[in-house]
């Protein structure tokens, strides 16, 4: 029974483990993160039910599913009790199963993805107020969990407005350091002051210079200093920072005494730095020092279903400061935000949300219609809807499985990924929903909302 259980799983696309005893599988589960287990209840060694306790024990979110042939209504109280997904009598045909398995593996994708926006959209996140659950910033997640610790020098690229700030903010979070986090823009300070801004100076080192100060780097000793705008620095401050990145100590102006700074340094910046080496506007020997741990954040319109999450965050938040009434966008307004590219990314959708909750405080959902006209199109959206029929190359296969693949996509848009709703417009089972979509590489996450 193992053997086809295995086999029917894999042939639905899933990777498959499978073991001889309950023993076997909770070693296994102590070192590998699985979505769901398909437990005996009766087996050599720990029943199903001692198994089920070890799982939920090593992880509150396993999902596990119990099957046996001496069904009783006390152990499936039990089983229920304890936290399986449900329970199975055999013999049970492998249709039922694997229904019952993409049941399990959707409740449990949409419970973590419930729990995570509601921690983000409420800055409990361990990261920070950061929202976002693409791939693209899964990455990035467990890139800053993984590089907390650390004292590497990072820098941040990506377009204006990405975020980039706010991935320092998570970074010195996460890496329980004791100062604080100290951020400068290096393109609004003057040339001339950087050193004095830098590193501090003290009493009479220059005209004006009444009283001495301590610099940016004193004023983050012990935590992190975030430099903003990284390539609007001129070159010869370029030197200094360098010099600095490398012997990790500093003189103030104005003082003889050199002094050992613990500071971590964490750069972003909107441009090339490759390119601006490249027009000698930044010095290589400098995007070495900085360019210790590399991290880019994608813009908006490559990461489009974190657009939903954003928007709920936002409006959440905008509402408790304006005391409004707003709770949501309709269907076609959320449309309309995710089929926009976003050239200002998150920093322009916020100003949006904000817009429009301060213009439609009294109204519970905003529908289209209130949308920034650059944002809604009603030209442009018709021509997105209209089928274009032009001579393609290659064959009829080849042709259908593209119609294929952009329909299922449109569906999953309009339905805002629910895989349910989905089957059910399109006259399809699920499982064989499922099973198109995998065929024609289209993710549902994409999305979701």
């Amino acid at each position: 029974m193992r053997f086809f259980v295995v086999r029917g799983l894999e042939r639905k696309g899933y990777e498959v483990e499978a073991f001889d005893n309950g023993a076997q599988l909770i070693q296994r589960a102590q070192s590998l993160r699985f979505d769901a287990a398909v437990v005996d209840l009766k087996m050599p060694g720990p029943s199903g039910i001692d198994v089920l306790r070890e799982l939920r024990a090593l992880d509150p979110d396993a999902t596990v599913l119990l099957m046996t042939a001496y069904g009783t209504i006390e152990t499936a109280i039990e089983a229920t009790r304890l936290g399986a997904f449900h329970y199975l009598t055999k013999p049970f045909e492998f249709a039922e199963l694997a229904a019952l398995l993409e049941r399990a593996l959707e409740h449990r994708a949409t419970k973590r993805e419930n729990r995570a926006l509601r921690s983000f959209a409420d800055g409990r996140s361990s990261l920070g107020p950061m929202v976002g659950q693409s791939e693209a910033m899964r990455e990035i997640y467990a890139t800053l969990e993984t590089l907390g610790p650390a004292t590497s020098t990072v820098l941040i690229t990506g377009e204006s407005g990405t975020g980039k700030e706010l991935v320092a903010q998570a970074l010195h979070v996460t890496s329980g350091r004791s100062g604080n986090f100290v951020a400068a823009n290096c393109a609004g300070i003057p040339e001339t002051l950087f050193e004095s801004e830098f590193f501090g100076h003290e009493a009479g080192a220059f005209t004006g210079a009444v009283k001495g100060r301590p610099g940016l780097i004193a004023r983050a000793e012990g935590g992190t200093l975030f430099l903003d705008e990284i390539g609007e620095l001129g070159l010869a401050n370029q030197k200094s920072l360098e010099r600095f990145l490398q012997e990790r100590e500093y003189t103030p102006l104005g003082s003889e005494q050199v002094t050992k700074a613990d500071v971590r340094i964490v750069a972003a910046t909107n441009r090339k730095l490759a390119h601006e080496v490249k027009e000698g506007r930044f010095r290589q020997e400098l995007v070495f020092r900085l360019e210790v741990v590399p991290i880019h954040v994608q813009p908006l319109r490559e990461r489009r279903e974190d657009i939903g999450p954003l928007v709920a965050h936002f409006l959440r938040s905008h509402a408790q400061e304006h005391g409004a009434r707003v709770r949501g966008l309709s269907i076609e307004a959320m449309l309309a935000l995710t089929r926009y590219d976003w050239p200002g990314n998150v920093r322009e959708l916020q100003n949006v949300i904000e817009r429009l909750v301060v213009l439609h405080r009294d109204e519970h959902e905003i529908d289209v219609d209130a949308l920034p006209p650059e944002l809604f199109d009603p030209d442009r959206d018709r021509d997105r809807d209209a089928v274009a029929i032009a001579p393609v190359e290659g064959s009829y296969a080849q042709a259908l499985t593209a119609f294929e693949k952009e329909w299922f996509e449109r569906l999953l848009e309009a339905t805002g990924g629910a895989v349910a709703e989905a089957a059910r417009r399109s006259g399809l089972s699920r499982g064989h929903l499922h099973r198109k979509l995998r065929q024609l590489d289209v993710d549902p996450g994409r999305y979701r909302a």
